[in-house]
């Protein structure tokens, strides 16, 4: 038995432990149980990463609909972030933050519920992972032009006087982990076309995926359309402003900006 499929089984273990199965009417705990146990059960291994869905349809008895509604949104965001949490613990890839409905159907016994799951990438969370936000509630999760404050800025803009920083590209993971890319030109193209400024081999790479640019002393990332869509720090975006040790993930290749010290 190999490390993962122990993890796996001591997390079903937990859970059944954890969450014992109630009589009447169902109980939110009951419901944060089945949702695991249903992540658990509907991995996709790819190459690299184990992806679980990110989309949970709870089908509930129009009695347990009733009670469990009645907890309002903050109980179905509570459920998206256990997922989250317990996911990421297992090393688990999302398409994009894990969402929680609820629906009431009526040929579902009082106190079971059904689960339908979706891997879907379109679907945006009303929630963002704590931490990894600058404050801005208003930032979108999906597609997002990131605005940061004058103190992030002038850290990121920070040179030694005399001398003037690099700024690079190190492949972290992916099929050409090690390699690393000095930005001496203000713009910059990715992707799998031999044109591209940094080229990778990586099928999940669009041909011309993101391009990495400088404006008045600032580099951004901007993504050109691609199929699987271009990630910074775990956000999905159209521009982002990026600063030393941001990571940047298109396809199955994780890259990090940063800057000579």
């Amino acid at each position: 038995m190999n490390l993962l499929t122990k993890a796996e089984v001591v997390a079903e273990f937990i859970i059944t432990f954890l969450f014992k199965k109630t009589i009447g009417t169902i109980q939110p705990v009951q419901v944060a149980r089945e949702l695991l146990k249903t992540m658990l059960k509907n991995k996709q291994v790819s190459i690299s990463n184990v992806y679980v869905p990110n989309v949970y349809r709870v089908h509930l008895n129009p009695e347990d609909h009733t009670v469990l509604e009645s907890f309002g949104e903050t109980f179905l965001t509570e459920l998206a972030k256990h997922l989250y949490d317990q996911g990421s613990k297992q090393g688990y890839t999302f398409l994009n933050l894990p969402v929680v409905e609820i629906k009431s159907v009526e040929d579902i016994p009082l106190g079971n519920v059904k689960i339908k799951i979706e891997f879907n990438e379109s679907v945006v969370a009303n929630w963002e992972v704590e931490g990894e936000d600058d404050g801005n509630d208003a930032e979108e999760i999906e597609k997002t032009t990131v605005l940061v404050d004058s103190v992030r800025l002038a850290r990121s803009l920070e040179v030694k006087a005399g001398r003037k920083k690099r700024n690079y590209l190190e492949i972290i993971k992916g099929v050409d982990e090690g390699k690393t890319y000095y930005l001496d030109q203000d713009e910059v193209l990715v992707g799998r076309h031999e044109e591209c400024s940094i080229g990778i081999n990586d099928l999940e790479l669009s041909r011309r995926h993101f391009k990495l640019y400088a404006e008045d002393r600032r580099w951004f990332v901007q993504d050109l359309g691609s199929t699987n869509g271009t990630y910074v720090n775990k956000l999905r975006v159209d521009k982002y402003m990026v600063n030393p040790g941001d990571k940047i993930k298109a396809g199955q290749t994780l890259l990090r900006f940063n800057v000579e010290k």
